[in-house]
């Protein structure tokens, strides 16, 4: 059904896209000096904010989302973080144990967490990482009350007497201030002879819980923060995986196979011979082509995914050398086309001294949506280091080329 609403435009770039299908909307952070057009919407100079009459019956309007491109990577893109189950856990864990007691006997414990339910993100945005969460919780306590004179005249057994009931939290929220929480304290089964539990509860465990809970945003962000924004100088590379790189006399022992694809040979001038195989990848991007040439091209987009500027970067260039991941990985490009081919001499820290392998990229746009996939083609990587460039490949390349220029969804 026709769906109208107001959109606030921010101040970068944006998107938008449905079912997959995308066309740019530009939203100078000053002004706008033209107007935009795109199939049943305009966008005019006049307003910073435009209305999506939209009435196109072939389209779901439950799929139209705006999502940011980002053109400023340096750690000002919104990049967001489920982390409901994490949060779960937590409150367990710091929640569940909470206990109160009376030199009377009576007593009470926070025994288990019933439910939870919400959401609770962790987002970078503008360099900042913040959380919003705004869950219900449902916790269990149970106790015990001393039995009174009368009920042990009625054959009822023992000194003390459970007692068990909930704690309902309506509202747990990013912005809740100690004293906003609300306690809802009910009893199993509730008479009389129960209500100093519950009394118990409300003026000694429920201000334990408002302390413990205010801590919640605090411990999400320095647990989760550190997953979507790196400081300054940063290695992020420093988890490249580490692989044993075989000889080929120590592949020949393994592996007899004349058909493998991995019976290539290849050395540095003076070094042994090593035994190669070649890779393939193929990902897709929701960007053009000419902004993922650029990407791999322009030293401040490298800086930018890769955490950290180069350590050297002699320029876009047949025979421009390179040193990323802080020397991690090095090379030269040896051919460009922009905006459709890339090839480097490209190689791992700790593959044989001297030894490069030939990485090739190809850019194919599908003009239809702007969706670029990247074909990757890497001929003579090590035998015995396929899996761990791969992983890294994809970890360090793809997941944060991705993250840092919102050309995908990761996470």
């Amino acid at each position: 059904m026709p769906f109208d609403g107001n959109v606030d435009l921010p101040e970068a770039p944006v998107h938008l896209t449905s079912g997959g299908h995308r066309q740019d909307i530009l939203a100078a952070s000053s002004s706008l000096d033209k107007l935009f057009t795109i199939p049943h919407l305009q966008l005019s100079s006049s307003i910073r904010s435009f209305s999506l009459p939209l009435q196109l019956p072939s389209l779901d309007y439950s799929l139209w989302s705006i999502t940011m491109a980002l053109h400023n990577p340096n750690n000002w893109h919104w990049v967001n973080k489920d982390v409901r189950n994490w949060t779960q856990d937590y409150l367990t864990t710091q929640l569940v144990g909470t206990k109160a007691s009376k030199d009377d006997g009576t007593s009470a414990e926070i025994s288990k967490l019933l439910s939870m339910e919400g959401d609770v993100d962790v987002s970078q945005r503008k360099g900042k990482v913040i959380t919003i969460f705004d869950v219900r919780l449902q916790l269990e306590y149970s106790g015990k009350v001393p039995l009174k004179e009368s009920e042990k005249a009625e054959g009822q057994e023992g000194d003390t007497k459970d007692v068990s009931g909930t704690i309902t939290i309506p509202e747990v929220a990013h912005d809740t201030e100690e004293d906003e929480y609300v306690f809802e304290v009910e009893v199993y089964s509730s008479d009389l002879s129960k209500e100093p539990v519950k009394d118990l509860v409300r003026k000694e465990i429920t201000p334990q819980l408002r302390q413990k809970l205010q801590k919640l945003g605090p411990h999400l962000i320095s647990e989760h923060g550190k997953d979507l924004q790196h400081p300054a100088g940063h290695d992020a590379s420093a988890g490249f995986s580490r692989s044993k790189v075989m000889s080929s006399s120590s592949v020949a022992k393994q592996n007899d196979d004349p058909k493998s694809a991995s019976t290539a040979t290849a050395g540095a001038a003076n070094g042994p011979k090593i035994n190669v195989t070649t890779l393939s990848d193929q990902q897709e991007f929701r960007t053009e082509a000419a902004q993922l040439y650029e990407t791999f091209t322009d030293p401040q987009r490298i800086a930018a995914f890769t955490r950290a500027p180069p350590k050297v970067f002699e320029g876009a260039k047949e025979g421009g050398k390179f040193e990323i991941f802080g020397g991690n990985v090095s090379g030269e490009f040896t051919k460009l086309e922009k905006p459709t081919l890339i090839e480097q001499k490209w190689r791992l820290a700790q593959w044989p001294q001297g030894h490069y392998s030939t990485l090739k990229f190809k850019f194919e746009q599908n003009d239809v949506d702007a969706v670029t996939v990247m074909v990757v083609n890497w001929e003579g990587v090590p035998v015995g280091s396929e899996i761990d460039t791969r992983r890294n490949w994809e970890t360090y390349y793809v997941e944060s080329i991705k993250r840092t220029f919102g050309f995908g969804t990761v996470l």
